[in-house]
């Protein structure tokens, strides 16, 4: 699923990022927050604001501002819904104030857990996302930062008297639940309502979007003629009529076993209900084009039947032409499947069962640093960047903190909390990816280098600065202490993790050709929350002494926090 997108702006420099209105997501219906008209009863410890800010140390009470979009709830009296709802979808963004916790009671009146556990090092029941079986691992954000909820729900399970099942639980992109059995305390059969309770401190919520899952049918697919091509896998065009006939339904078994083919299927597509479809392929093979109406909705290349792609099209009530052309790699089984869903549906197969063979386990490598700090070379892909980053170390310390650093351009890449490195993609069979995975909850920190000699403060910040890797040693900690030689200096580059976060020092040896500054974060709003606390976006916080000039600069549609580097500088970084 897409992360929810998020509008920032900021109420004035010396409170935290604060955050207007509602966005809709993909087939969610928002519950609408102009109000509290959307629930049973009004409370006096629940309201709707337009803007919260919330401190992520101490006591400070948090800031609202009056409007809508925003529901926030306090200790008292728990906050139940008009709608009713039995198999659903919940997708939400939560923010909890320092020490805070609280529950979203779902139909069958179980209780998934929303709290301040992101100093806790493993998962327990006092950790978010904890209903009845504790999470896989802790990927909580700290307080003040928004952060994602989603969640696949069945209200009865057919066979299995008084329960229901929890099918799927992400926090902040992290899945930590899956397939969980769990005791129904009320029938659902008509409907339930979702509850909202604050046992501690503040809880605000925003985005709240819901699905309705009914298993019915709206979309099928009719008339459906195939034709088999012979022409090699990977071809470009397709011409050698193997063979062709009629189908009643989907499925790649009409190729019957050619190791290489095009096969291509035409036929009509009834559509009971107008609406926005949502298409998911599951397919091996070099390619995958998939047309409605003449009009593409996926244009795929290579994949495995271990990956999905999705595509969606807007379709008016009745009868609709579709195309689809799928080609099959020779050395891997074939494998075709086409998956719908749309708002209030539960998502159905298109195809035949046995057109989409089980898949080859696949499985899950990792490195985890249990006792001491593990360091892992590998090939980086950063989100929106066409090319690897080939020079790239992996630091996981034992107290959950991780990062990736670019030695080419001594840059900080990105940096998560959990667990360590999944390395599947570079350690299972021929390791062709050769790509590390952070397994954790991670933040993208910045593609350009850490240092950089500036001819004043306001020089633009270069991609990739002018230094040199001259190499690492290890500390008695066990960490890397990286060492660059800009000009005639050499700086060390030292990161160490504790239980709050990951400290950074810059040791500067010899005199360099300028001054040495260190882009300690940027993004599209960097806010000073005073006593040297800044916090990135809705991303990370960076907290320097309170003596150090760091400086907040405009650098283009963006901002850019900066620090003079001169014999040393330390600063921290937590989420």
């Amino acid at each position: 699923m897409r992360h929810l997108i998020q509008k920032v702006s900021m109420l004035f420099l010396t409170c935290p990022i604060m955050v207007m209105g509602q966005t809709a997501k993909g087939n969610y219906s928002l519950l609408p927050l102009k109000d509290l008209s959307s629930f049973e009863s009004a409370s006096p410890n629940w309201s709707v604001q337009s803007d919260v800010a919330i401190h992520p140390t101490g006591n400070a009470k948090p800031k609202t501002k009056s409007g809508e979009g925003i529901l926030i709830g306090s200790p008292g009296k728990p906050l139940t819904t008009k709608l009713k709802a039995g198999d659903m979808r919940l997708s939400t963004e939560f923010m909890v104030s320092p020490g805070a916790e609280g529950y979203i009671v779902l139909p069958g009146g179980q209780k998934v857990r929303i709290s301040d556990s992101s100093q806790q090092r493993d998962a327990n029941a006092s950790t978010s996302g904890f209903i009845g079986q504790f999470p896989t691992q802790n990927a909580s954000k700290a307080p003040g930062l928004w952060q994602t909820l989603e969640l696949v729900y069945d209200a009865a399970v057919p066979g299995v008297a008084n329960s229901a099942r929890l099918d799927l639980l992400s926090l902040n992109g992290v899945t930590v639940l899956e397939t969980v059995y769990l005791p129904n305390s009320q029938a659902t059969a008509e409907g339930k309502p979702l509850s909202f309770e604050v046992n501690k401190g503040t809880i605000a919520f925003k985005n709240l979007g819901y699905q309705l899952l009914a298993s019915r049918k709206t979309l099928t697919l009719n008339n459906l003629a195939y034709k088999v091509y012979s022409d090699k896998w990977d071809a470009k065009e397709y011409s050698k009529l193997s063979h062709e006939g009629k189908s009643p339904a989907l499925t790649q078994e009409v190729t019957n076993g050619m190791r290489e083919f095009h096969l291509v299927y035409e036929g009509d597509m009834d559509v009971q209900e107008a609406g926005e479809y949502i298409f998911t392929s599951v397919y091996s093979g070099p390619m995958f084009d998939f047309e409605v109406d003449g009009k593409s909705v996926m244009s795929l290349g290579e994949s495995t039947s271990q990956e999905t792609h999705t595509g969606s099209a807007n379709l008016t009530q009745g009868a609709h032409k579709f195309k689809i052309h799928y080609s099959r790699f020779p050395w891997r089984q074939p494998a075709l499947g086409l998956r719908v869903e749309k708002a209030g549906i539960r998502p159905y197969d298109l195809h035949v069962l046995s057109s989409l063979p089980e898949p080859e386990p696949k499985p899950y490598i990792s490195v985890t640093p249990d006792k001491q700090p593990e360091m892992v070379r590998s090939f980086i892909q950063i989100d929106g960047e066409k090319y690897k980053r080939t020079h790239c170390i992996s630091v996981g310390s034992p107290q959950g903190w991780s990062y990736t650093i670019d030695l080419n351009r001594g840059a900080m890449l990105q940096a998560w909390r959990g667990n360590f490195a999944n390395v599947t993609e570079m350690w299972y069979e021929r390791g062709e990816a050769q790509l590390l995975t952070p397994a954790g909850l991670a933040v993208h920190v910045s593609g350009r280098s850490s240092l950089a000699v500036l001819a004043d403060k306001a020089t633009t910040w270069p991609d990739s600065s002018n230094i040199n890797f001259l190499g690492y040693k290890i500390n008695a900690e066990g960490f890397p202490v990286f060492r660059y030689a800009i000009g005639s200096a050499t700086v060390s580059d030292q990161i160490i993790s504790n239980d709050k976060g990951m400290s950074r020092t810059f040791t500067v040896e010899g005199k360099p050709n300028g001054a040495i500054y260190s882009l300690l974060g940027s993004g599209k709003q960097i806010t000073d929350l005073k006593n040297g606390l800044f916090q990135i976006d809705n991303r990370y916080y960076v907290q320097v002494n309170q003596k150090a000039q760091a400086m907040v600069r405009p650098a283009g549609d963006n901002q850019e926090l900066v620090l003079p580097v001169s014999d040393s500088a330390t600063y921290t970084m937590f989420w």
